[in-house]
């Protein structure tokens, strides 16, 4: 059966919280790391809208390359969290 974490500095830091499950793994440190890329973006987009006519291709590319990280990284957090709620589904099948 696998162990919970009881390290809360293993994980990117925080306190140990109802979010972390028995697999091993800090929900909520997926959550911020998504936070984070979502301001990182929301920020760029405000310091572009500011400048209003004066774009660069060197801005856009950034934009972009900022959009790709929160995607990918709203992926992952999505694609650990349904792995493990399956797994812990199966276990709860086998224990019936």
């Amino acid at each position: 059966m696998p162990t919970v974490v009881t390290d809360p500095t293993s994980f990117g830091g925080g306190s140990t919280n109802q979010a972390q499950t028995l697999t091993g793994f800090n929900v909520q440190a997926l959550f911020t790391l998504v936070n984070n890329a979502t301001v990182s973006a929301k920020a760029k987009l405000l310091e572009i809208q500011g400048r209003r006519s004066a774009i660069s291709i060197g801005d856009m590319f950034e934009m972009q390359m900022l959009m790709n990280h929160l995607s990918q990284l709203s992926e992952m957090s999505t694609n650990v969290v349904s792995a493990s709620n399956t797994a812990i589904s199966s276990m709860a099948r086998n224990v019936k």
